[in-house]
């Protein structure tokens, strides 16, 4: 996937000139392949949120402007909770996070190798790209179900800057920083944020800062160079997950966490001639984070425990690239070869009572990557795209997955009928591996293989509508058992759906969009449901532009009906729900921008996890100042 692409709900807009630098270079970054193509082409179903769409939406953080992708749920109770995303009714740690291509997921955490996105700060963001489907072909280990990339500004331009103050109801506030220009031929972007995001929910607090930055280069002729860095530095408190948080909860005390995120990368890329180009790409992650907790009641099922964790990940890649034509057939090749190595070190504890017991370890692993991809293109009509990895990881056997789909427009692009199947695995994260009280170290990977087949239909010139269906399975996943109180691989589980999502363009002024998704779980050999996976969710958007300097920004979200479990109350149902969000922005002079934004409009009442009442209504008001050309 690559290039800018807008499904519904996030819909083309006309950019006041303070949202990117002047004369700021676009460029194409590939998520979810190693091949660049033109928008909209690729098999498999993908969703891009660029800035524009990020600035209408006026979302105080990346779990609300996540909630509106087809295909995608987020749960996330209260600010200090961690937040956790369901892509197509697979688990949180089914889906690789990155950040300007690096990989992000912890497996020392005691959540199987997941990433808390909180941390990111949608001030310091230019686009979100999002791929749907396994991707172990391109991204190895974590490929089950989808990756998500989040991309910072890639700079360019004239030398400007611009400042962002936020303030809102609860104490929520947030200040940002954002630097960009040239670099010789290339360009640099530098964002720092502070954020603090108040107390709307009883007990849940969260604080993050950050920084980041991207240098671009072109030191030769057909060569180019990135180089990215990121830090952040959070602290957030909430009820313990599963405690019934602060209406049922009977332990009043509060989790307390803090984090240090930091991640240095790069990447080149050379053009030897009109053919073939090599690529190479290094970066390096750390985390440095902590927890407490004090347990819940009764303290036999959930007594205080805490961890330090440690992590950290170094990546490297080399390939080589073919592209060549012939006639209205054009081909695009590339192979290569990648390394990761981690380790992850736990110094953890469980309390009980008079007995403090350690639940701590150190674990490290290697992975080399051997992996080939093509693409064929033939005139405008067919595409076919296969892609194929082979993975040898430290004490497990080699892991073979593949990716192949194929797209056809019968009509110069106004239909386009696509399918796509591909396989994944996981390798058990380090904490089921190696956890004293839990961990298990004969554990398998778990695995996923799957199709999905779609249909994108211009809708003449005012609109386009796009259905997917999917149909995915995922084996051998890791799952507590209670009878020994040990990891072990048990649970087949099958995920079949729907997705749909159109934009409508009704008047000059006046565009809507929606989007719904259907999803159908099956545990196999048993009824058992799994939690906080609802079978129905979607909504509509509405934009308005009444003014050339105006602009309104209207969204209504369903989610329907889910289990949930709480060892207050055991499993319990938690009902439907829906929210409205208001987004209004006004454009003062081409420098200053002024905007104002309600968060649950209409005050719905609902709980995302028993126990834990969503935030009430929280008006937001923000001004942006740019400097410069």
């Amino acid at each position: 996937m690559s290039g800018k692409i807008n499904p519904a709900p996030f819909l083309e807009i006309n950019p006041a000139p303070f949202l990117e630098p002047a004369g700021a270079v676009e460029e194409i970054v590939v998520t979810g392949t190693r091949l660049a193509a033109p928008p909209g082409s690729l098999p498999g179903a993908g969703t891009v949120l660029d800035r524009e769409a990020i600035e209408a939406r006026g979302d105080s953080g990346v779990a609300d402007l996540l909630r509106a992708v087809p295909g995608l749920h987020v749960v996330q109770p209260g600010a200090g909770g961690v937040s956790q995303l369901f892509m197509r009714g697979s688990e949180p740690n089914f889906t690789v996070f990155l950040v300007d291509g690096i990989k992000v997921n912890d497996p020392s955490n005691s959540r199987g190798g997941s990433f808390d996105f909180a941390s990111l700060n949608l001030a310091d963001l230019d686009r979100v790209e999002i791929v749907r489907g396994p991707e172990s072909s391109i991204y190895g280990s974590d490929g089950l179900a989808g990756v998500i990339n989040f991309i910072s500004p890639a700079g360019g331009g004239p030398l400007a800057a611009a400042v962002e103050g936020e303030a809102g109801a609860d104490d929520y506030r947030r200040a940002s920083l954002q630097l960009s220009g040239p670099a010789g031929d290339g360009g640099f972007s530098l964002q720092a944020t502070s954020r603090n995001d108040g107390e709307a929910v009883p007990g849940s607090t969260y604080e993050a800062d950050s920084i980041s930055g991207r240098l671009r280069l072109q030191p030769a002729s057909g060569v180019t160079a990135n180089l990215y860095g990121r830090y952040a530095d959070t602290e957030s408190t909430s009820f313990p997950e599963q405690s019934g948080g602060p209406r049922l909860a009977v332990l009043r005390s509060l989790d307390q966490a803090s984090a240090e995120d930091y991640a240095l990368g790069g990447d080149f890329d050379w053009q030897l001639d009109q053919s073939w180009s090599i690529q190479a790409r290094a970066s390096h992650y750390g985390r440095d984070s902590r927890y407490d907790s004090p347990g819940i009641y009764p303290g036999d099922q959930v007594p205080p425990n805490g961890a330090h964790n440690e992590l950290r990940r170094e990546q490297a890649a080399l390939q080589a690239t073919l592209a060549a034509s012939a006639g209205s057939a054009t081909l695009a090749a590339t192979a290569g070869a990648d390394f990761q190595g981690e380790s992850g070190d736990s110094d953890g504890y469980v309390d009980f009572g008079p007995m403090r017991i350690p639940n701590s370890f150190a674990l490290d692993r290697d992975t080399i990557g051997l992996f080939v991809e093509g693409r064929l293109q033939a005139g405008d009509r067919w595409l076919l795209q296969v892609s194929l990895r082979r993975d040898d990881p430290d004490g497990f056997a080699g892991e073979t997955t593949g990716r192949l789909g194929a797209s056809y427009s019968p009509n110069a692009g106004r239909t386009r009928l696509r399918a796509d199947w591909g396989s994944g695995f996981k390798l058990p994260s380090f904490f089921a591996l190696g956890s004293p009280l839990v961990g298990e170290p004969g554990l398998r990977p778990e695995k996923s293989r799957g199709a999905e087949l779609g249909i994108t239909q211009q809708l003449g010139r005012v609109g386009e509508a796009t259905l997917t269906l999917f149909d995915y399975e995922f084996e051998d996943l890791i799952d507590l058992d209670p009878a020994t109180f040990r990891n072990v691989n048990r649970d087949r589980v099958s995920s079949r759906g729907a997705e749909l999502g159109a934009t409508l363009l009704l008047a000059p002024a006046l565009t809507l969009g929606a989007h719904a998704t259907w999803t159908d779980i099956d545990v196999a050999g048993s009824d058992r449901e799994l939690l906080q996976r609802p079978e129905w969710r979607g909504g509509l958007s509405a934009r308005w532009l009444p003014a050339a300097d105006w602009s309104v920004d209207l969204d209504w979200l369903y989610v329907g009906d889910s289990l949930d479990n709480s060892i207050p109350t055991g499993e319990l149902r938690l009902g439907a729900w829906q929210r409205v969000d208001l987004n209004l922005a006004w454009a003062v002079t081409p420098r200053l921008r002024l905007a104002l934004a309600v968060d649950n409009l209409l005050d719905a009442s609902y709980e995302e996890a028993i126990g834990f009442p969503a935030a009430g209504i929280r008006p937001r008001l923000a001004a942006r100042y740019r400097f410069g050309d």
